[in-house]
């Protein structure tokens, strides 16, 4: 069997009654030990129960899958099967503790071969990023604008944008051309003008989390009219009032813009860790 890994938590401390353990603790042993708490089971078709794969204070989110195991194996059914439990895994764990999460489809040839090649090499920056990440949760927040609501903001500040009538050019082909060329000038205006509404409504949002905020990454946007697209690091106690500014601002501005925000997850936007 090889091993597949969702992430890495800080290892759960042993009580002093217990006998010495093996590297690999089961998830319900685990439990006992530390309230350390995540699905029984993950990826694969019968999928395998998760375990803690320990090596000193560090542990390894793990559980098996067969040898020949490829995301793609089971067809896009079974992906999308497999990246709900990998996310099952990790929404679970950051409920109550701090995870150092994997991208999806990490697999190993063995138990071995995680301490060996990953968590024995590598302890000191797999510990680093723990305590970078220690306490704190992702949020991801989208907001797209509405098409109309904006077009009607840009205009009450711009009016000399506002779409004229065809120009009349006496029917001749040489004021037809220039009435061409002005409207398609005036729709690059108005394109600008709405982005650069965009980019004020970004940074109106993105300033008034800030402070609430640990880290934030910016992403580009994903399809047309959309404002902002951002991952916020925010620490579990504060999620509360980044909850309650986050309502504010939908408050302020929702009448053209909608907040779409998805969280708490593990932080996959604030870890840059290559395997």
């Amino acid at each position: 069997m090889s091993t597949y890994l969702y992430g890495i938590v800080r290892a759960p401390a042993k009580p002093k009654s217990a006998a010495r353990a093996k590297d690999g603790v089961t998830a319900k042993t685990a439990a006992k030990i530390r309230s350390i708490k995540f699905p029984d089971t993950g990826v694969g078709d019968p999928p395998a129960p998760v375990r803690l794969l320990k090596h000193r204070d560090l542990a390894a989110l793990a559980s098996d899958v067969a040898d020949d195991y490829h995301p793609e194996s089971d067809g896009l059914r079974g992906m999308r099967r497999d990246m709900r439990a990998h996310a099952a895994v990790l929404n679970d764990v950051i409920a109550s503790a701090t995870v150092l999460p994997f991208r999806f489809g990490v697999v190993f040839p063995d138990d071995e071969s995680v301490i060996e090649r990953l968590l024995r090499p590598r302890a000191q920056q797999l510990a680093e990023y723990l305590d970078q990440l220690a306490g704190a949760v992702e949020m991801t927040l989208r907001v797209m604008s509405i098409e109309e609501q904006a077009l009607r903001e840009v205009l009450i500040h711009h009016p000399e944008l506002a779409p004229r009538g065809a120009g009349g050019g006496g029917g001749r082909r040489g004021g037809a051309s220039l009435a061409h060329e002005s409207r398609i000038d005036l729709g690059r205006q108005l394109a600008a003008a709405i982005e650069d509404l965009h980019r004020r409504d970004a940074h109106l949002i993105v300033d008034a989390l800030a402070h609430i905020v640990r880290d934030v990454r910016i992403g580009k946007p994903l399809r047309d009219l959309m404002a902002l697209n951002a991952s916020f690091l925010v620490d579990r106690a504060r999620m509360k009032k980044f909850d309650r500014t986050l309502e504010k601002l939908h408050a302020g501005l929702g009448h053209r813009l909608k907040f779409d925000c998805v969280g708490p997850v593990a932080p996959f936007s604030f870890v840059d860790l290559s395997l």
